[in-house]
């Protein structure tokens, strides 16, 4: 199953690129559809090619967050309400996931990915999300943490939970969502 959560991710990723190029110079309704057209027939068609082998090889687990943040964009240009992040929560997320990622690789000795293999961190951390989620009316990350969770328990991909909340393309992503907004 983890197979097909990968594809299911790596069309979601190719409709969005789809979809940020086309937006370029045609209207969004049309790239939306042409970039869920291109990422769903690229992996139905194409999956045992090279280049989406190798894409795949990079950028799995997608996980739910990196899809999620996709659709998310996609929805708000065509126009669906979305609660944007503000600037304040994206530089704390940045600075926090890099001192994640530098624990995870053993450049500090603070190692929080651990705690994504056992059930009673996890829980915590998803209802922390959640208490948040409610206080900052924006349900779109408790949303993550618990299909986070949920793929998590059933066993279809990593054994972490952190592979399906977050990503390490979540640091250039959001650098560049800070480095716009100063314009």
């Amino acid at each position: 199953m983890s197979g097909v959560l990968a594809a299911g991710g790596l069309a979601v990723v190719l409709a969005w690129v789809v979809f940020a190029l086309t937006g370029w110079v045609v209207a969004a309704p049309v790239s939306v559809w042409l970039g869920g057209l291109v990422g769903a027939l690229a992996v139905l068609l194409l999956r045992d090619m090279l280049p989406l082998r190798g894409l795949v090889a990079l950028l799995a687990p997608f996980g739910v967050m990196l899809p999620a943040l996709a659709l998310r964009h996609m929805a708000a240009k065509l126009g669906l309400p979305v609660v944007p992040f503000g600037a304040l929560e994206l530089a704390v997320f940045l600075v926090a996931y890099l001192v994640f990622l530098a624990g995870a690789m053993g450049a500090l000795p603070l190692e929080v990915y651990r705690l994504g293999y056992a059930p009673w961190p996890v829980a915590a951390m998803v209802l922390a999300i959640c208490a948040y989620g409610f206080v900052t009316g924006n349900w779109f990350l408790p949303l993550i943490a618990v299909l986070g969770q949920a793929l998590w328990l059933t066993g279809w991909g990593s054994s972490n939970w952190f592979d399906y909340v977050t990503h390490v393309l979540l640091v250039p992503v959001a650098a560049v969502v800070l480095v716009l907004r100063l314009f």
